[in-house]
């Protein structure tokens, strides 16, 4: 058995291995499960082991036709071998695990739907009603990462602190951190006839942080030893938020618990926290390390519509208040979202999975959502004292890797946002319009569970299974208007759309075309973008052959721009003065270059980025 460990522990750190070994058993999987039963293709398992498959047979089948294609087409013997040694690069690079980069670029994968603007729908909540706070700042984190996302070195505490004092005050609409405090404590508690008072000493809140990704199958023996760059809960928010917790508004350390009943709390997010708060609360899936406590079952059982009944666990009945931190994510189960109805699907004890039929069925528009069912509960959604989105580094297309958005006022960074909100409703439809914009987010259901809870249908939800069923607004539902500057509070009509941060916004031109760490073959990367986009990206950008290079300018001041310049390693190759701005490098090229993309406003340069891309051919 110790044998076996090692084996495995070795093993794991080879990264590209466990590629391959996934990619061969989701094939096998497909074949003997799906062909004999085609309609198990829409099994959850299946969901997500066909991207994988096809993925997998997509990396082999573009090697392989590539090398021969090209060997064939090569009259020099010696010359014809080079396109089999890039072949042979790639697949060792694959099978070594080199291409495990921090990050992925992203562009359009499916057709979008446009969402229709500023018809606000469902009844706004809140101390500031239907209030959504959007802070943004640039220097939060470090555009490029060294190590991880979430070590301190790529977190500035100092810009996150000023980021969340700022975003609580103004969503409280108070000068004072204090008696912002105080306003949101009392708005819940009045909101549950506990009276017209904020926070009292000895009451307990719960903060639910999502650790989606601190469990995988193929860590048997150290989930919390495993590191890794996917992106779960920021230790960094959390020690800010419970600074405020701790030094302004007076709560003991005792009394604050960090859970997440549905996973395994790793060390490198535990570590960070208790270090700074030794006192407080951790509780998990299994409490298998130190300081960590199993969650444990309360006697208080949760209802869905669909009928699945689920347990609460004792930390969160006998909490007072709850912090809800969503990440800004989406969710591959049919392109949806993670936010903060998804964000407590890891507040009850039973598995999550076999909750993921009715999270599929509330897809789809006119359905029951189960997200409505949680915003509805007296244990969940009603004790929420904080939404606190946690938009640093956003995610698209998977709930898992970190990734830059293009979109202003962004421009090619991480997202280095955080929100703040007391309706639940309007925090996600805010998050979602991010998501959406940058996405896009192809399936208009992907967002049914917010027109549900603004409007629940009648007879409906009753989550306390007690015969009262949910009559009242959830919250306030609306998608804004993207004609309007994104730093306007008129880019809503019904939400109460508040921004810091515009003072650090400037247009710049962004690279849409070759992605950071892509790889493009004959200028396609379409058959490999299921690969690529959800699991598996290079150091740094390749291409073999031709290259469209595509580029855009960002901001409302992107009108100024008079041309767009196109260089490599320095030398001018292109200009384009009229959208869209795009080159094409079809001259025969060997080697790594820089390739540089500028904009001028006459003479004067407005902005300027670069992209190492390996071309070959």
């Amino acid at each position: 058995m110790k044998c076996k460990y090692h084996f495995f522990h070795r093993l794991k750190h080879v990264k590209g291995i466990w590629f391959h070994l996934a990619g061969i058993v989701a094939v096998i999987w497909f074949l003997i499960r799906v062909i004999p039963k085609p309609t198990r293709s829409q099994y959850p398992c299946q969901q997500i082991a066909i991207p994988i498959a096809l993925g997998y047979v997509a990396f082999w089948s573009s090697i392989l036709y590539t090398t021969f294609y090209l060997m064939k087409k090569t009259k020099r013997k010696i010359t014809a071998l080079l396109p089999a040694a890039v072949s042979f690069f790639i697949l060792i690079g694959s099978i070594s695990g080199f291409g495990f980069a921090d990050m992925t670029a992203t562009g359009p994968t499916y057709e979008p739907w446009t969402p229709i603007s500023n018809e606000p729908m469902g009844t706004p909540q809140g101390v500031s009603p239907g209030r959504v706070v959007w802070t943004w700042n640039p220097d939060a984190t470090e555009k490029e990462l060294d190590g991880y996302w979430w070590e301190p070195q790529n977190n500035n505490q100092v810009v996150i602190e000023e980021m969340m004092e700022e975003g609580v005050k103004t969503l409280a609409n108070s000068e004072s951190l204090s008696d912002a405090w105080t306003g949101l404590f009392t708005f819940v508690n009045e909101k549950n006839n506990r009276g017209s008072r904020g926070y009292q000493p000895g009451e307990q809140i719960a903060i639910k942080v999502n650790l989606n990704n601190c469990w995988n199958p193929l860590d048997f023996f150290d989930d919390y030893e495993k590191v890794d760059n996917e992106r779960d809960a920021d230790p960094t928010v959390v020690n800010t938020l419970i600074s405020q917790l701790v030094n302004t508004v007076g709560i003991n350390q005792k009394d604050i618990i960090i859970y997440d009943a549905s996973r395994p709390m790793s060390n490198w997010f535990y570590d960070p926290i208790v270090s700074e708060y030794p006192n407080v609360q951790f509780i998990d899936s299994t409490g298998g390390a130190p300081g960590r406590k199993q969650v444990t079952p309360s006697e208080k059982e949760f209802y869905f519509l669909d009928g699945t009944i689920r347990t609460l666990p004792t930390c969160v009945v006998e909490a007072s208040y709850i912090i809800n931190i969503p990440l800004l994510k989406q969710h591959p189960i049919n392109h949806g979202v993670t936010l903060s109805g998804k964000n407590m699907f890891g507040t009850f004890i039973e598995p999550v999975m076999e909750l993921h039929p009715y999270h599929e069925s509330g897809q789809f528009m006119g359905n029951a959502a189960p997200q409505t069912d949680l915003f509805a509960h007296e244990d969940l959604g009603k004790k929420t004292v904080l939404f606190l989105g946690d938009g640093l580094f956003g995610t698209l297309r998977d709930h898992r890797t970190i990734t830059h958005f293009h979109m202003y006022p962004f421009n090619d960074d991480w997202t280095n946002s955080l929100f703040f909100s007391q309706d639940p409703v309007a925090i996600d439809s805010v998050m979602y319009d991010f998501l959406h914009t940058e996405g896009p987010i192809p399936l208009e259901g992907s967002q049914n569970y917010l027109h549900q809870a603004a409007e629940p249908p009648e007879d409906t939800y009753d989550p306390e299974n007690d015969g009262t069923y949910v009559t009242e607004s959830l919250g306030l539902h609306e998608h804004w208007n993207p004609e309007i500057p994104i730093f306007s509070s008129n880019r809503y009509t019904g939400i109460d759309f508040i921004t810091i941060g515009e003072e650090h916004a400037s247009p710049a031109v962004v690279i849409e075309k070759p992605g950071q760490g892509s790889l493009y073959v004959f200028d396609d990367y379409t058959s490999l973008r299921i690969l690529y986009k959800d699991f598996y990206v290079f150091p740094i950008t390749m291409a073999l052959g031709p290259l469209t290079v595509d580029a855009s300018v960002t901001g409302e001041f992107a009108d100024q721009v008079s041309s767009v310049k196109f260089f490599i390693d320095g030398q001018l190759v292109s200009e384009a003065e009229n959208p869209p701005f795009s080159w094409k490098w079809d001259k025969s090229s060997f080697g790594l270059y820089q390739l540089s993309v500028t904009a001028y406003d006459g003479s004067e340069l407005l902005s300027s980025t670069t992209r190492e891309v390996l071309k070959i051919l």
